[in-house]
């Protein structure tokens, strides 16, 4: 009997352990049934809220993009006028036209102050110059014959003042530059 009693005993606890276990999962077939239902609406409420939060960003994106372009435009404008007022400016022509006659001015006052010629004084001195060179060109042979006058007058001097031995240095030194004056002869 007590053989029987610990049988039952073991049966009757191993149906109860069966039992339980058997109830554990159904349990759990059960909590998985409620979270799909609870995971079907968790999951419809959150794509009404995506949806929401989409229309809400779209018309804050939109609207951000409607202020970027009028920012834009009105930076486009004022550069517009600012473009407008320069290009202007820069075809104003009085004050262009002034601007050489300027330059002109200051260069010629700061020549001026350091003594430098101008285009007239270095003209002017050309012509003198020109006008010598003519001269000198037109009267060689005048005045390589007054040069032998003027050698033989200057020489006869010198020997009449100085002694004997001198008059023959005197005579040599006459008499080359009227060797000197005889080449310039024929070229004249």
């Amino acid at each position: 009997m007590a053989a029987k009693k610990a049988k039952t005993k073991q049966k009757d606890t191993s149906v109860k352990v069966t039992e339980q276990l058997e109830h554990a999962f159904l349990a759990g077939l059960g909590a998985l049934s409620n979270a799909q239902k609870a995971g079907e609406k968790t999951f419809d409420k959150l794509v009404k809220q995506g949806e929401k939060f989409r229309k809400e960003t779209s018309k804050k994106t939109e609207a951000l993009i409607d202020d970027v372009q009028d920012a834009i435009r009105d930076m486009t404008d004022d550069a517009q006028e600012k473009a407008t007022g320069l290009l202007d400016q820069v075809r104003d022509k009085s004050r262009i036209s002034k601007l050489p006659s300027v330059f002109d001015a200051r260069v010629a006052d700061a020549m001026d102050r350091l003594n430098v010629p101008t285009k007239k004084d270095v003209d002017a001195i050309n012509r003198k110059l020109n006008k010598i060179l003519k001269m000198l060109e037109e009267k060689p042979a005048k005045t390589t014959t007054a040069a032998k006058k003027t050698t033989k007058k200057v020489a006869k001097k010198t020997v009449a003042r100085k002694p004997a031995a001198k008059k023959t240095v005197a005579k040599k030194t006459a008499s080359k530059p009227a060797a000197a004056a005889k080449p310039e002869e024929k070229a004249a």
